[in-house]
C-alpha cells in the first residue's frame, strides 16, 4: 500500500498487449531450426504436454501469457521501429517481439505484425540481448538456450516490415544462425551483454568471463550458412589458478547456491559497456561489472584485462569475503552511465552504482582520462565524487518489504548541465511502485532527497457497491459498463477468468456459437448461474434475485481483477535515451511514466501538501495546468480537502442521487433559473444528508483559505487551456494512440470525481450558511454555472471514455499478393481467421493521427509530453462552449462515419438544441432507421443550418462542401436532406422534402437545381406510388430528354398497377404525343398480350378519350391479331377472349361514320400466292428475309365477317365438333 504523506507527481498509464498474443491476427510463429548435431524433442508436443498438466485454471494462463522476461530496446534514433519491446512467454519457449513506437515518421509503414520466434530449447533467463548494425538497417538479436545454443537472428526492414522469410524459396539461415561455445564445456553461463552487432560479452557462473566476436568466414571455410562462428576469449582478475580454485571450492572459494547449480564471489550479476561518443577517437571501450562480492570492476575491452576494482559503494573491507553481505546472484541491473561530462572538468563520464545488499544504496563515480602522454583520452580512474555520503532511496512504504529491482537515470529537460532524473522500481510480491529524485551531478549532496512518487491508476479497482440499482436489468447494465470499459481487461483476461468461472461456480452450461462475442457469452454464462428464488405464494423474488446478480457479477470481477493484478507485475524498468519516455515493462502489459496534469497533483496530493508544497511548487509544469504555487496552491489544497471530506460524509444512496441529479441537469435543458436549481439540488439531495461534524469542519477548511472565488477559480483553469492549439508534430502509431488514449482517460475520471465534489460543496455552503459563516462567496450563480459547463463537458468526455467503438482495419504495405495473403491468414488449427478491425474507446475514434509529441530533443522527458498532448487533445475536441456545440456534434460525425449506430444513439442525448446539433439527432436517427424522427428533426434544424455559414464546417466529414447542407438556402437544404433519405432507400420521406425544396424554392434558383429536385421527386413518388405527385414533378420538367424517359417511366407504372383510369384522367397539357408515343412503344415490346399489362386496352381508352376511334381500332385490331396468334381460346369454347376482343373492335368502328369506318393492318406474306417453295424454306434456313408486310384495308363489314367465323369456329367446339 502507496504512503499518502507521499509526493505524487507521476502517474502509471497501463497498455494492454493484446496485440501481442498468439492468437491475434498479426501475430506471426517463426520455428526456429536446431543447432546441426543437436535434437530436441517437438515443441508442439511438449507444448500440449504442458497444457494438458493444467487445466482451466490460473497456471493455464500465466503459461499462456505471462512473460518470464520483458523489456524494450531502443534502436538509433534514424531506425524504424526503433523501440522493440521483447518479451520470453510459453515456459521460456518463445521470444515476442513487437514493434512500440510512440510516432512513426511520414515516409514508413507501422509495424503492426507481432513476431514469435519459437525455439526448439528453453531460453537460459537473463540470455536475451538486441544490437544494431552501425553501416546498414539490421537489428541483431541474441539468444541462448538452456542447453548451450547461441541463436543470432538477423532482422532487416525486408524480414520486419515485409515479411520476407514467407516468400518462396527463403531459408531459416537467411535470418538465422547458431554457434555453441567450447567455452561452455567447462564454464557455466549466466547471463548476456551485447557490446556491438557482431560482439558480445557472457559472464559465467565461475566468475570468469567470455567474450564472443563474430567471425566472417567464407563458405570453403564453413559450409554450413546456418552455423555462425566466433572468436571465443575467456578472461577473469584471478587467472588460470582462479578457474581452478573455483571449481574446487574445498580449496578455500566461496559458493553461494543458486538455483540448481552455484555461483562463486567472483560472479558477475550486474555489467553494463562504455562505448565512447564519436568525438573521443583515443578513449577505448570498457566494461564496468559488479560480483557477488560486493565489488565493483573495471575492464577494457580490446585487452582483456582488469583495470581497476573497488568496493560497489566504496566502503573499506573490513570483513572477510566469506561473512561479508553478499548481493543476489540472480543477473540485475545495478550500474548506470551518465555521458555527459560536466565541463572544466577532466571527467570522462560518471558511474552510477547501486547496492541492493541493504535498503538500497547509491554511488556515483566519475570517470577521469590521461590528459598526455602516450595513454592521452584513454581510461585512468574511477574516482568516488561524494567519498563521505552515501545516497539512500526512501521506500513507497513502511506496511510491506519493498526491494529496489531496477534504476535508470534520464537527463532533465531545459538548458542547464548536470540536472538527471533517477527512477527507482520498487517490488513488493507482485504490487510495484516507480519513484523518481531529481539531483544535479555536481551536488548530489545538495539537491539529492526529495522524493516523488508515480501513482498508480484508478481504471483497475473495483466499483463501489451501487444501492440505486432497482431491476435486474440495471445490476448487469453497471457491472457490463465496468468489466467492458475500453482497455481495462483484454479480451484473454476476460475468456480466462470465464472458464475459471465456469468450473467452479456453473454445474452445467450451454454450447456456445463460433460466432458468439466475449460480451455475449459473459452476459449468458452470468445470468445462467443464478438461480431464480420464489417466495411462499409461488412468486418470483425479484429482490433476492436482484442480490444473487449482483453477487454473481461480483465474483466474476473478482476473478477479472486478480488474473489482471497478476499481469501487472513489473519486470524491468527502461528509459528511452532519445527521447526520455520512461516505461515499466510487465508481466503481461506495459506502463507509462507520465507526468500528472495539475488537477491530478491536486488530486493524489491534497491530503499530504503541507509537507512536498516545496517540491509541488517547483516541479509543476505550467504547461500542465495553471502553473499554482505558494498560498494559491495551499488554497487550492484546503478547498478540496473541504470538497473531498463532504463527499465521503454522503451515505451511498445519497451520494448515488447527488450523482444522477447533476447528470440530468448537463444533458437536459434547463427549465429554472440559477438559484432555483441550486436551492433543489440543495433541498432534495443535500439537506439533511450532512453531519454536522462534516459541516464544522468544512467551516475551517474555509476560514483557512484566504479567497474562496479564486481557489475555486483556480482549480477550473488548471483543467486544460483553451486557448492552446496544436500543431502537426508526429504521428501516432496505433501503440501511441492506446498509450494518449490510456493517458486521456486517467485524466477525464480524475477531473470528472474533482468537478462532481465542487459542485456539491458550492450548492451546500451556499445554502447551509446560517450563520454567513461562508459569506465570502458572492458569486455563487456565476461559479456554480461554470462548474456546470465544465462538468457537462467532462460528462460527455467520461462517456467517451467508457464507450466502445469499432475501428476500421488498418493497412500494411506489402510486397506481393503472397506475402498479403500469408499476412492476413492467421492458421490455428484447422480455423483461418481474416484480419478485422478492433474495438476501441469513442476517444481512439476521434483522436487526429497528428496528435504524437513534438519531435524529441536532448534532455526531453516523455511523462511531460505525453501529458500536454493529452491535455491539448482534450482540448482539441472543442465541447467547452455547449452552446455552439461544434465538438459535441464533430463526435457524433465521427461515430457516424465509423457506422457505429448504437453508440451514435446513446450519444445523441449530449447534442445541443442548437440547428446544428439538431441536424446531427436526424442524421443519428436516420442510421438507426427512425425516419419519422430523422425527419422531424431535419425539419427543425432546416432555417439554421440553411443559413450558417459554410466556412465553419469545411472540416466535417458528414457531408461535403458541395453537398448543400449548409448556408445554400432552404431548396438546397431540403433536397440534401432528400439525398439522405434516397441512400437509406425511404422513397416516402424523400418525396416531402423534395416537396418541401420546391415549396422554398425562389425565383433565384438555378434551373440545374431545380431538375435536380424534380427528378428526385418524381423518382421516389414512383417508387412509393404516389402517382399523382409524379406527375405532378413530370409536368415540371424543362429537359425534352429527360420528360420522355418520365412518361415512359410513369405511364409504365400506372398501366402495371392497373391504373388506367388515373393515367387517362391526368391532363398531360403538351405531353399527349409523348404519353402516346409511350404507350404504342410498350404494345410494340409486349409478347405475351393475355397475361401481361393490358397496354393496348389503356393506349384504346386514351385514343377514344381523344376522339381518334380509328387509332384505337387499329390497336385494337393490333391485340386482336396477338391473341389469335397465341391460340388463346382455340381449345376451350368456353373462352371469350378472341370474341370480346372482336366485340370491342366493333363498338369502335362503329362510333365512326360509315364512310370512314375502316383500318389499315399489317399481314405478313411469305412467298408470292400464299404457297412455300423449296427456296424460300432454303431462305429460312440461312437465316435471309423472304417473307415481306403487305398493308390491308379493313372495313367495320370484313371485321364483322370475321367475328361470325368466329362465332361459329366457338359454337361447333361447343357441340363437340372441330374447326378447320
Amino acid at each position: 500500500m502507496t504512503d499518502r504523506s507521499a509526493c505524487h507527481l507521476f502517474k502509471q498509464t497501463r497498455v494492454n498487449l493484446d496485440w501481442t498474443d498468439n492468437s491475434h491476427t498479426t501475430t506471426i510463429d517463426v520455428p526456429l531450426p536446431c543447432h546441426p548435431g543437436r535434437s530436441s524433442r517437438s515443441l508442439n508436443i511438449r507444448k500440449r504436454a504442458k497444457l494438458q498438466e493444467h487445466p482451466d485454471t490460473e497456471e493455464k494462463f500465466k503459461l499462456a501469457h505471462h512473460a518470464s522476461t520483458a523489456s524494450i530496446y531502443y534502436r538509433p534514433a534514424a531506425r524504424f521501429p526503433r523501440c522493440i519491446l521483447w518479451r520470453v512467454v510459453e515456459d521460456s519457449h518463445v521470444l515476442s517481439v513487437a514493434a512500440v513506437d510512440f510516432t512513426k515518421p511520414d515516409s514508413h509503414a507501422e509495424l503492426e505484425t507481432t513476431f514469435r520466434f519459437v525455439f526448439p530449447e528453453p531460453i537460459q533467463p537473463g540470455t536475451v540481448g538486441f544490437a544494431d548494425a552501425p553501416g546498414r538497417d539490421e537489428l541483431v538479436v541474441y539468444a541462448l538456450t538452456r542447453d548451450g545454443v547461441l541463436y543470432t537472428l538477423s532482422l532487416t526492414p525486408d524480414f520486419l516490415l515485409r515479411n520476407s522469410f514467407l516468400k518462396r524459396g527463403a531459408q531459416p539461415s537467411d535470418y538465422c544462425t547458431t554457434y555453441c561455445p567450447s567455452a561452455f564445456t567447462l564454464h557455466s553461463p549466466h547471463f548476456l551483454l551485447p557490446i556491438s552487432y557482431e560482439s558480445l560479452v557472457i559472464p559465467l557462473q565461475d566468475g570468469n568471463i567470455l567474450k564472443l566476436d563474430r567471425n566472417y568466414k567464407s563458405i570453403t571455410e564453413f559450409p554450413d550458412p546456418s552455423i555462425a562462428s566466433y572468436t571465443e576469449k575467456t578472461f577473469s582478475d584471478t587467472g588460470y589458478f582462479g578457474f581452478l580454485k573455483n571449481k574446487m571450492p574445498w580449496v578455500g572459494a566461496s559458493t553461494i547456491q543458486y538455483g540448481q547449480s552455484s555461483v562463486t564471489h567472483t560472479t558477475v550479476v550486474s555489467a553494463i559497456a562504455y562505448s565512447p561518443p564519436g568525438d573521443r577517437p583515443d578513449a577505448k571501450p570498457l566494461l564496468f561489472t559488479v560480483s557477488v562480492d560486493h565489488s565493483l570492476k573495471v575492464w577494457s575491452l580490446e585487452q582483456e584485462c582488469l583495470i581497476r576494482a573497488t568496493d560497489l559503494l566504496n566502503e573499506p573491507q573490513t570483513a572477510p569475503v566469506n561473512m561479508k553481505t553478499w548481493l543476489d546472484p540472480s543477473p540485475s541491473h545495478l550500474l548506470a552511465i551518465i555521458d555527459r561530462p560536466i565541463e572544466s572538468t577532466d571527467h570522462s563520464f560518471y558511474l552510477v552504482s547501486f547496492s541492493s545488499a541493504a535498503t538500497g544504496k547509491f554511488k556515483f563515480w566519475a570517470a577521469t582520462h590521461f590528459e598526455d602522454g602516450p595513454s592521452e583520452g584513454q581510461f585512468k580512474d574511477l574516482v568516488d565524487l561524494y567519498p563521505e555520503d552515501t545516497f539512500n532511496a526512501k521506500p513507497p512504504s513502511t506496511t510491506a518489504p519493498w526491494i529496489i529491482s531496477e534504476f535508470r537515470v534520464t537527463p532533465v529537460f531545459g538548458d542547464e548541465d548536470g540536472w538527471y532524473d533517477l527512477w527507482v522500481l520498487w517490488k513488493s510480491d507482485t504490487n510495484f511502485q516507480v519513484q523518481n529524485v531529481r539531483f544535479n551531478v555536481a551536488d548530489a549532496r545538495g539537491t539529492w532527497g526529495e522524493w516523488t512518487t508515480a501513482t498508480s491508476d484508478t481504471l483497475h479497482s473495483l466499483p463501489r457497491q451501487e444501492t440505486s440499482y432497482e431491476t435486474v436489468e440495471d445490476v448487469s447494465e453497471h457491472w457490463m459498463k465496468w468489466i467492458f470499459y475500453p482497455g481495462r481487461f483484454p479480451d484473454t483476461v476476460l475468456e480466462s477468468a470465464l472458464r475459471i468461472y465456469e468450473n467452479n461456480f456453473l454445474a452445467l452450461s450451454g454450447a456456445s456459437s463460433s460466432t458468439e462475442t466475449i460480451h455475449g457469452k459473459v452476459a449468458r454464462i452470468i445470468g445462467a448461474a443464478v438461480q431464480v428464488a420464489k417466495t411462499s405464494t409461488g412468486d418470483i423474488d425479484y429482490d433476492k434475485y436482484r442480490n444473487e446478480t449482483d453477487l454473481q457479477w461480483d465474483r466474476f470481477s473478482r476473478l477479472c481483477t486478480e488474473l489482471d493484478k497478476q499481469r501487472r507485475e513489473a519486470l524491468s524498468l527502461v528509459s528511452d535515451p532519445v527521447s526520455g519516455f520512461v516505461w515499466t515493462v510487465n508481466v503481461d502489459g506495459i506502463t507509462a511514466l507520465r507526468e500528472c496534469t495539475e488537477t491530478e497533483i491536486i488530486r493524489h496530493n491534497f491530503a499530504a501538501y503541507k509537507s512536498n508544497l516545496k517540491t509541488l511548487s517547483k516541479r509543476t509544469d505550467k504547461r500542465l495546468g495553471a502553473g499554482l504555487e505558494g498560498q494559491q496552491l495551499v488554497d487550492v489544497m484546503v478547498l478540496m480537502s473541504a470538497a473531498t471530506e463532504l463527499s465521503e460524509s454522503l451515505s451511498e444512496t445519497a451520494f448515488d442521487t447527488c450523482m444522477m441529479r447533476l447528470q440530468e441537469l448537463v444533458v437536459k435543458d434547463p427549465m429554472h433559473s440559477v438559484t432555483d436549481m441550486m436551492w433543489i439540488f440543495y433541498e432534495k439531495y443535500l439537506e439533511q444528508e450532512v453531519p454536522q461534524e462534516t459541516h464544522e469542519k468544512i467551516e475551517d477548511f474555509f476560514n483557512s483559505i484566504d479567497d474562496l472565488e479564486v481557489a475555486f477559480g483556480s482549480i477550473t483553469s488548471s483543467l486544460f487551456n483553451h486557448s492552446d492549439t496544436h500543431t502537426e508534430d508526429s504521428r501516432l502509431t496505433a501503440f501511441g494512440a492506446k498509450v494518449l488514449v490510456g493517458g486521456t482517460q486517467e485524466v477525464i475520471h480524475v477531473n470528472y470525481e474533482l468537478l462532481s465534489q465542487l459542485v456539491f460543496l458550492l450548492v451546500y455552503v451556499t445554502f447551509a450558511d446560517d450563520n454567513r459563516r461562508f459569506s465570502r462567496i458572492t458569486e455563487h450563480e456565476t461559479i456554480y454555472m461554470q462548474l456546470l459547463q465544465y462538468f457537462r463537458e467532462h460528462e460527455v468526455l467520461s462517456w467517451m471514455a467508457a464507450t466502445s467503438a469499432q475501428l476500421s482495419a488498418s493497412h500494411v504495405d506489402f510486397d506481393d499478393g503472397i506475402s498479403k495473403a500469408l499476412t492476413d491468414l492467421r492458421v490455428s488449427g484447422d480455423a483461418a481467421t481474416v484480419r478485422q478491425g478492433q474495438r476501441a474507446s469513442v476517444l481512439q475514434l476521434v483522436l487526429p493521427g497528428n496528435f504524437g509529441p513534438s519531435p524529441p530533443v536532448p534532455g526531453r522527458t516523455s511523462s511531460l509530453s505525453l501529458s500536454v498532448c493529452i491535455r491539448k487533445f482534450m482540448a482539441s475536441l472543442d465541447l467547452w462552449d455547449h452552446t455552439r456545440g461544434n465538438g459535441v456534434t464533430n463526435v457524433a460525425s465521427a461515430l457516424l462515419h465509423a457506422n457505429a449506430s448504437g453508440p451514435a444513439t446513446e450519444f445523441s442525448k449530449f447534442l445541443p438544441s442548437t440547428p446544428w446539433g439538431t441536424y446531427m439527432k436526424a442524421r443519428i436517427h436516420l442510421k438507426a432507421r427512425s425516419y419519422a424522427m430523422a425527419a422531424t428533426n431535419f425539419n427543425r434544424a432546416a432555417y439554421g443550418m440553411s443559413t450558417y455559414d459554410r466556412s465553419a464546417f469545411s472540416a466535417t466529414n458528414v457531408f461535403s462542401a458541395e453537398s448543400g447542407a449548409v448556408g445554400c438556402g432552404l431548396a438546397r437544404y431540403h433536397l440534401h436532406v432528400a439525398a439522405l433519405f434516397e441512400d437509406e432507400d425511404a422513397a416516402e420521406y424523400v418525396v416531402d422534402s423534395c416537396n418541401t425544396a420546391i415549396l422554398a424554392a425562389d425565383a433565384q434558383i438555378g434551373p440545374d437545381l431545380m431538375s435536380d429536385i424534380l427528378v428526385r421527386y418524381f423518382k421516389a413518388a414512383l417508387k412509393v406510388s404516389l402517382f399523382d405527385e409524379a406527375y405532378m414533378a413530370l409536368a415540371r420538367y424543362t429537359d425534352g430528354a429527360l420528360r420522355r424517359t418520365a412518361v415512359r417511366d410513369l405511364i409504365t407504372a400506372l398501366v402495371e398497377q392497373n391504373e388506367g383510369t388515373r393515367l387517362c384522367s391526368y391532363p398531360w397539357i403538351g405531353l399527349q404525343d409523348e404519353v402516346d408515343d409511350a404507350l404504342e412503344f410498350k404494345c410494340r415490346q409486349i409478347l405475351d398480350v393475355s397475361a401481361g399489362p393490358r397496354f393496348h386496352k389503356v393506349l384504346a381508352a386514351w385514343r377514344i378519350q381523344r376522339g381518334d376511334y380509328r387509332g384505337a381500332a387499329y390497336i385494337l385490331y393490333e391485340e386482336l391479331q396477338r391473341l389469335r396468334t397465341a391460340n388463346v381460346g382455340s381449345t376451350d369454347p368456353n373462352s371469350r377472349t378472341v370474341a370480346d376482343a372482336y366485340l370491342a373492335l366493333i363498338n369502335v368502328l362503329s362510333c365512326v361514320e360509315e364512310g370512314q369506318a375502316w383500318i389499315l393492318s399489317d399481314t405478313r406474306v411469305d412467298g408470292t400466292d400464299g404457297t412455300t417453295d423449296r427456296s424460300t424454306k432454303r431462305a429460312k434456313l440461312e437465316g435471309t428475309r423472304s417473307s415481306t408486310h403487305q398493308r390491308q384495308v379493313l372495313t367495320l363489314a370484313d371485321i364483322k365477317a370475321e367475328y361470325q367465323t368466329e362465332v361459329e369456329r366457338v359454337g361447333l367446339l361447343l357441340n363437340g365438333g372441330f374447326f378447320v
